[in-house]
């Protein structure tokens, strides 16, 4: 062999094979370091993205349900601003007058019991004092003119609203925020205000259910940076303007919402905050994860690519040096052992890195340019169950796109986004969602690469959607019943009539609430009441059509939307099916009860083509058929609508009315049979309207006890006839009538006695007239009352006797000074036999329990003398004398002897 050949074989060509490798391997070292720098900064980037996009996503939904939880209780200021100037209020007496109302205080409490994010409904005068308020009455005496938000309205007259800070509720501590909106007359007088409590504990429990993750911080901050919610709740803070929040900070250059990443001044983390405006307030919602807790996952991955890269460039190191050990004159035979151990080891790493893509959480496939498949991880694998030999290097991204799409064939979505090279236009960070046929979820997102190839990331976000879906139904449907709510239930009937424009007649709303549901409540607690609502929902719900709709209004008020309805008769047919069905029996455990419910009818168009119109009509329908008799149905009518204007009208006219001289008392003698001679007169309240004119009794009485206004009526007839009664000259007796109102009143007793030291007159000339049936409404408390006035030295005497379902028991229960004899059995004497004998016998029981009778509606000498025959003590009525002013019997109450009628 020649020598001399060998050595340019052993140290020239190897030299510069190694100085070759060198080169070789610091290169391949760079390209791994850089690639696994470039896929790390490329999940860093990923996962930034991925968590701004859900937080800007739940702030999105988050504010919307927050709007509208506020909106909701705008409504319902919105509808008492409304009314004042549909009454065309124009003063401070007649806003007081209309805000006073029992009926409006009865309405903010069934509104308020609607919305649980609702404190309380307030209405002020324009002095700071309390007209109405929806949890109590009478209403409390309380001043709110120190307050900011009385101050900021009453001052500035641009200034329609204002947001009160947080404060603590005086009763049960909680904070809360009050939303004050003005009240003005046509001229733009400050009238008051109507203010809103909003319990942000409602908002604190609501984040506490859906909150995504333990990390996350839900809170609502004002404009200027003021705290009012948080979740996780932290006392030290809410109510705090914390200017350096990342929600401030991005306020002062978004208005309108952002994300950042921020250290949180109140718990001292970085945090990824996304923030959104309120669309109607001047609120900020805020929702925030920490960077640490986002980032996780990404670092997990990071750590397994970082470690899989810093073996694999150990173990090329390590190949380096043992090559260089291993030199030798059997170069060429260790060279090609060397490369084939190499070879072992890179798939070993290579390996060990398919592991950090196996575990991210994304699944990812990587094409090259020709559509040949790089990689496809595991998670990838486990979205589309993909087998075994379409997992391989180099397969055609056609074949795996037949194969998934046979698995989910018919499945929604843009399917072109699976396993398709993206448009070079097409921004890489818009994700595409499709949905499986096994109901999932999945976002693609694919990003061109500049060699013609592509990345291909899919992630199942079944769950974020579901929770997304799940706020979506919460903001438009009753949380117990599942119905959908007022809002909802709005969309749906206006998209009905719309469908319906040209079949008039086919549909109609019908309104309705149960009957003796508050028993149940009061029984059986307020649980066995929820299960009772749902039960009704449930029979509701199986009773409408295909295209009805049922909703529950609030409380134990619901609607129902009856569609395909061929006649009105098949209207009054379905109120019948839903009377009868929530009519039935209720099964609560072992507890056994029944309801029964009234309905009001509104047909479509012919009682309104629209959804406020159509409800207020079924509503007005639904007050006529509770007060025609509970358990029956009925159709709307135009002069309901007249006459709830009218009566309306003419509440506001009684209220404004105390006070100015609109009323008088008449007077009506009683005369004792056996001497013809006065023995007292009844007090009877008249009304001269200054328009209108003379007011029957009978309508405007009843519209006091609903009103309230009875009450300070009742103590103004009370106090005038004991003053006039004390200024005769004869001790005549004085009869003033009491309401079941009057008689519920807890300081009646104190009234009365007041009265009476007020006006010198004798207890014993006093007699209170009570009927039966508020005798009987009264129970045990009307019989206490009536117990404490007579221990005053009142005398208390049963009106419109016989009248009741209960007349025996009732005098049985209470000694009675007197008996007054219904008008209308005293008519029938001398023409019925039977009204005679119900006189009699009303006279013979009189005698027998030693109980004064007296006679009221005496017209005729025939009546007289029947009643003088069988006993009668005392006798009232136009043939003695009508109700008129007292001067017009002063010749019986002036003089120093009794004188006889002439």
């Amino acid at each position: 062999m020649n020598i001399s050949a060998r050595v340019p074989l052993m140290f020239g060509s190897p030299v510069r094979s190694y100085a070759a490798l060198v080169t070789s391997l610091v290169v391949l070292a760079f390209a791994i370091v850089s690639g696994a720098i470039v896929f790390i900064a490329d999940m860093y980037g990923q996962a930034l993205q991925d968590t701004e996009r859900n937080l800007i996503g739940l702030s999105t939904i988050l504010a919307d349900q927050a709007d509208r939880s506020l909106q909701a209780l705008e409504i319902v200021q919105e509808a008492i601003i409304e009314d004042m100037a549909g009454a065309k209020v124009s003063t401070p007496a007649e806003y007081a007058a209309a805000a006073s109302r029992r009926d409006l205080h009865e309405a903010l409490k069934a509104r308020v019991a609607a919305l649980p994010q609702v404190n309380a409904v307030t209405i002020i005068d324009h002095a700071g004092q309390l007209l109405n308020f929806s949890r109590f009455w009478p209403i409390p005496n309380v001043n709110i003119a120190d307050r900011d938000y009385f101050k900021a309205l009453a001052a500035d007259p641009k200034l329609q609203r204002f947001i009160s800070e947080p404060v603590q509720n005086r009763g049960d501590g909680a904070w809360t925020i009050y939303i004050a909106r003005k009240v003005t007359a046509p001229d733009g007088t400050f009238l008051g205000l109507v203010l809103g409590a909003i319990e942000l504990g409602y908002f604190e429990r609501l984040y506490r259910q859906i909150a995504p993750t333990d990390d996350a911080v839900v809170s609502v901050f004002r404009h200027d940076g003021m705290l009012l919610v948080r979740h996780p709740y932290r006392d030290n803070v809410i109510g705090k303007i914390l200017p350096t929040t990342g929600a401030a900070r991005i306020a002062q250059t978004s208005p309108l919402g952002g994300v950042m990443r921020n250290v949180s001044p109140v718990d001292d983390q970085e945090r990824i905050i996304a923030t959104k405006a309120l669309a109607g307030y001047p609120l900020i919602l805020s929702i925030s994860r920490t960077t640490q807790a986002c980032l996780a996952p990404f670092r997990r991955q990071a750590l397994a690519v970082g470690a899989a890269t810093a073996l694999l460039l150990v173990c090329i190191a390590a190949l380096f040096r043992l090559f260089l050990r291993g030199a030798s004159a059997e170069r060429r035979i260790a060279s090609a052992e060397e490369r084939a151990r190499s070879e072992r080891d890179l798939r070993a790493h290579y390996e060990r890195f398919g592991v950090a893509l196996d575990n991210m959480v994304q699944g990812l496939c990587l094409f090259d340019a020709d559509e040949r498949l790089v990689i496809l991880n595991a998670r990838f694998a486990s979205l589309y169950a993909i087998p075994d030999h379409l997992r391989q290097p180099g397969t055609k991204a056609e074949d795996l796109r037949r194969f998934v799409l046979a698995q989910h064939r018919g499945s929604g979505g843009p399917w072109e986004a699976v396993l398709t090279p993206p448009l070079p236009r097409v921004p890489s960070d818009t994700a595409s969602v499709m949905h499986l046929t096994d109901d999932r979820d999945i976002s693609v997102l694919r990003v061109l690469l500049p060699d013609g190839g592509w990345i291909s990331t899919h992630e199942d976000i079944t769950e974020r959607r579901r929770s997304e879906a799940r706020l979506r139904f919460l903001a438009r449907h009753d949380v117990l019943t599942q119905l959908p709510n007022r809002l909802h239930f709005e969309e749906v009937v206006e998209l009905e009539l719309a469908a319906s424009a040209d079949r008039a007649g086919d549909v109609a709303l019908l309104c309705l609430d149960l009957d003796g549901f508050k028993q149940v409540n009061d029984l059986f607690g307020h649980p066995a009441g929820d299960r009772l609502l749902i039960e009704v929902a449930a029979r509701l719900k199986g009773l409408i059509g295909a295209r009805g709709a049922v909703a529950r209004l609030g409380g134990d008020e619901f609607a129902v939307l009856a569609t395909d309805l061929a006649a009105t008769g098949h209207a009054a047919a379905r109120a019948q099916a839903i009377i009868e069905a929530i009519s039935a029996p209720y099964a609560d455990g072992e507890l056994r009860y029944s309801v029964s419910c009234s309905v009001g009818i509104a047909l479509f168009p012919h009682d309104g083509d629209t959804y406020d119109a159509l409800l207020s009509a079924s509503d007005m329908a639904l007050m006529r058929a509770k007060k025609e008799g509970k358990g029956n149905y009925r159709f709307f009518e135009a002069e309901m609508d007249k006459a709830a204007f009218e009566r309306h009208r003419l509440a506001l006219d009684l209220r404004a009315a105390i006070g100015t001289g609109q009323f008088a008392l008449h007077y009506q003698p009683q005369f004792r049979v056996a001497s013809d001679r006065a023995c007292g007169f009844e007090a009877l309240l008249r009304w001269t309207h200054p328009t209108r004119g003379t007011i029957s009794p009978a309508q405007f009485i009843p519209l006091a006890e609903e009103t309230g206004a009875i009450l300070p009526l009742g103590e103004w007839v009370l106090r005038e006839a004991c003053r006039e009664a004390a200024r005769w000259a004869l001790p005549l007796g004085i009869a003033v009538n009491l309401s079941i109102a009057q008689l519920q009143q807890a300081d009646l007793c104190d009234v009365v006695g007041a009265v009476l030291k007020e006006t010198g007159l004798k207890a014993d000339r006093l007699e209170l007239e009570v009927t039966e049936s508020l005798f009987l409404k009264g129970s045990a408390r009307a019989q206490e009352t009536l117990r404490d006035l007579k221990a005053l030295g009142v005398r208390i005497s049963m009106d419109d006797f016989g009248t009741g379902y209960s007349s025996l028991a009732t005098l049985e229960a209470f000694p009675f000074d007197k008996i007054k004899i219904d008008r209308s059995f005293v008519w029938q004497i001398g023409v019925t036999s039977k009204g005679g004998a119900i006189v009699r016998a009303i006279l013979s029981l009189g005698e027998s329990l030693d109980i004064p009778v007296i006679a009221e509606g005496v017209e005729t000498e025939a009546q007289l003398t029947f009643l003088r025959q069988h006993g009668c003590a005392e006798i009232q009525g136009y043939l003695r004398g009508k109700p008129q002013p007292i001067d017009s019997y002063r010749a019986l109450v002036d003089l120093d002897r009794d004188l006889e009628v002439a």
